[in-house]
């Protein structure tokens, strides 16, 4: 193996590793913030922010972008590709998201989910469901933007899923802002579908070139509707994606 191959060999698991020191580093300062100033929501939050803003300038993700996040707390209601979604979002809106409680286990990421405003949900259990209503709640009554993917898990598309009515309903009672969100990338393979492991799939997709996104951002939406404030978000993200998705892989 020449010395071009082995950089290339070891890219992705470089990069991997960067990730980790930037996920413990950022992880350390919310702690240490936390210890010696209090727990503040809104500056966890921006925390997180810069978290996800260091990882897509290392990892070399190229965000292209149509629209603007407001400025105060809304509800993000996005499609859901990857796991690489939470960043591609969360480093360009100050946000909470809601996960699965699978996450808390993962090594370093779950514990930097806990300690990063995440509203955790067992969708088996109508008591979790109605906790994480709750804390989404709290988290928009602080004025921090949440970010749910109601599809309830990730796929490769073409188009989205059909969408939980959860989060529709409590959002329409309430009278809650919504901003419908399309997140896609020109690689087909950044889709993280299937059986496939997080290393795999992550050493993989970061080998070679930079990673191309799209981040589409809706109108606001305020509708006291749950059924119709469903359809108008499935309608954004649908016609958003439309275009993209035909595109050829990368």
């Amino acid at each position: 193996m020449n010395r071009s191959d082995r950089i290339l060999f070891l890219r992705p698991y470089l990069r991997l590793i960067r990730v980790l020191a930037l996920t413990v580093f950022h992880v350390a300062g919310v702690v240490a913030a936390t210890v010696f100033k209090g727990w503040d929501p809104s500056r966890v939050a921006g925390q997180a922010k810069g978290w996800a803003a260091d990882l897509v300038n290392r990892l070399h993700i190229d965000i292209q972008m149509e629209g603007r996040f407001p400025d105060h707390g809304v509800l993000v209601v996005s499609n859901h590709r990857s796991y690489l979604d939470i960043v591609v979002i969360l480093s360009q809106i100050e946000s909470a998201f809601l996960a699965k409680t699978e996450l808390r286990k993962w090594p370093v990421f779950g514990y930097a989910a806990m300690k990063g405003n995440t509203v955790f949900v067992d969708r088996s259990s109508r008591d979790s469901r109605k906790a994480a209503r709750k804390q989404i709640l709290d988290r928009l009554n602080q004025g921090i933007s949440v970010v749910v993917f109601p599809e309830g898990t990730t796929s490769a598309g073409p188009g989205l899923l059909a969408l939980k009515n959860g989060i529709f309903d409590i959002t329409a009672e309430k009278n809650i802002p919504v901003v419908p969100v399309a997140v896609f990338y020109e690689n087909k393979n950044a889709a993280w579908i299937d059986d496939d492991t997080f290393v795999r799939h992550f050493l993989d997709i970061f080998k070679t070139k930079p990673l191309k996104s799209h981040l589409i951002i809706g109108p606001v939406l305020t509708k006291t509707n749950a059924a119709d404030l469903k359809a108008s978000c499935y309608h954004f993200i649908e016609q958003a994606l439309a275009s993209t998705d035909n595109s050829p892989a990368v």
